[in-house]
Order: C-alpha cells, then sequence, then structure tokens
C-alpha cells in the first residue's frame, strides 16, 4: 500500500487539481494508494474540499488540526495516520498541497523503494531536473543549501536535503520513532524536513535514493508561507546541531 500524506494550509485553489492527478496516477499505475489529507487549520474550504473529494474517492480521508499549528506538527500528524494503517513493506509519500510537485513520478519514487531504498527523496539537483518559477536568488540560495549540507552532514545519496516531496519506506520511519520517539521530529518549521533527514541519516544502514523531477512553482497559485532567510538559518542551525550529536542507540 501507498499512503500519501499530505498536509495542507489554505489549499482550496491548489487540491482539487492535485488530487485529480494522484487520482489519475492511482487510476493507471498504483491501484493500492490512498491519500491521508492533514488539514492544518485552514482557513479557507480546504477540509470541505477534501470531504466532497471523499464522497466518490473513499480512498482521500481527512485528519483535522483545530487551529493552524505549522508543516512540522501536520508532519507529524501525517505520519502517524499513515503508520497506524501501514502493514510492513508498506510506503509512505509526502508531497506539498500547493500542486507544484507533480505526483506522476510517485510510481518511479515507489520502484526505488522495491529495488532497496529506505528513503527516495524527489530531487532538485539530479540530472533531468527542472525547476520553473522560483526567483534566480531563491535557486541560488537553495543550491547553496544543498552544497552546504553536503559539507556539514554528508548523506550518501542525498544532494537535496530540503524537498519534502519523499517516499519512505513505512519500516524506515517505525525504526526512527522506535529509537526516537517524540524527539524524531522536534523543529517547529520548514526546517523539520531537513531534521528529518539528519535523524534518519544518524540511524545507520538506511539507504537513500533521489529521482529528478520538474517543480512547477509557477503553477502555485497562492503565495510562499515560507520565511526564506528564517528557514535558511533554520536548516543551518539544525544541520550543525545534528553534525556534533552523537550517533543514536538503534538496536532496539
Amino acid at each position: 500500500m501507498i499512503i500519501v500524506a499530505l498536509p495542507a494550509y489554505n489549499e482550496e485553489i491548489a487540491l482539487p487539481p492535485l488530487l485529480d492527478s494522484i487520482a489519475q496516477v492511482r487510476q493507471t499505475t498504483l491501484p493500492d494508494l490512498r491519500v491521508i489529507v492533514v488539514d492544518d487549520g485552514s482557513a479557507d474550504a480546504t477540509a470541505d474540499i477534501v470531504r466532497q473529494h471523499h464522497k466518490s474517492r473513499p480512498w482521500i480521508t481527512l485528519v483535522q488540526h483545530e487551529r493552524n499549528q505549522g508543516l512540522s506538527q501536520a508532519i507529524r500528524t501525517g505520519f502517524q495516520a499513515a503508520l497506524e494503517d501501514a502493514g510492513p513493506g508498506d510506503i509512505v509519500v509526502t508531497l506539498d498541497a500547493d500542486n507544484t510537485q507533480p505526483p506522476d513520478i510517485i510510481p518511479n519514487m515507489v520502484d526505488f523503494v522495491s529495488e532497496g531504498c529506505d528513503v527516495v527523496i524527489a530531487s532538485r539537483f539530479q540530472p533531468g531536473a527542472e525547476v520553473h518559477g522560483v526567483p534566480p536568488l531563491r535557486r541560488f540560495y537553495s543550491r547553496a543549501m544543498g552544497v552546504m549540507f553536503r559539507f556539514i552532514f554528508p548523506i550518501r545519496g542525498v544532494r537535496d536535503y530540503s524537498c519534502g516531496f519523499r517516499a519512505y519506506r513505512v519500516d524506515t520511519l517505525r525504526r526512527a520513532y522506535a529509537t526516537y520517539g517524540d524527539s524524531f521530529i522536534t523543529e517547529q518549521g520548514f526546517a523539520c524536513m531537513v531534521e528529518i533527514l539528519c535523524q534518519l541519516g544518524r540511524l545507520g544502514g538506511v539507504t537513500f535514493g533521489e529521482v529528478p523531477f520538474i517543480l512547477r512553482y509557477d503553477l502555485k497559485p497562492t503565495a510562499t508561507k515560507m520565511r526564506v532567510m528564517r528557514t535558511i538559518y533554520d536548516t543551518l542551525r539544525v544541520g550543525l546541531r545534528y553534525r556534533f550529536a552523537p550517533r543514536p542507540d538503534s538496536s532496539q
């Protein structure tokens, strides 16, 4: 089973075409795919849209926060909901709800997991990747951050540390929670995506891979919710924090 955990905050415009695209992937390639939308206290019709889609597509379900708690808590909730029903060998996929990350590469990511990867990242920095609609300065920041992280906290197979479009082997996530408990994800903002990679990288025995994808930021219907400079600061802080942290005992 493929479980897509989709954190969403005020995405009433972007969510319908994204769910339609995911439905196409399910129909043509991955019939066991299901979606859990985590509505993080949206003030718009995000939750209502998910409920409407659920009527004709019962494999789409809603988990709702009463108030906005941020990306990190939405990811925590999505992981928790996915792992409750997942079995050994299942895969959890996360991606943004703003329709900028095409879900048609999910089957490719699943293939990489089937071939032995524990974590697969949709990467902006692999040959064949394209980025549309991202301002040049922000593109420079993203690439520079990737270079710095490969120096500060190198993880074999990883070039894109911050992209949240990923596929995780369920057994790997369960191992992380067994090792770290509530300390698996501690960051409160977008830096949680870097933290997750650092934590999984510290476990040992986790195999990472990347597939190129086409980022369509030009399709994003609303302004970014990311505070760019704050996120850069937080992600660098996370990298340095885990660079010198002792490796955990993951034998349990």
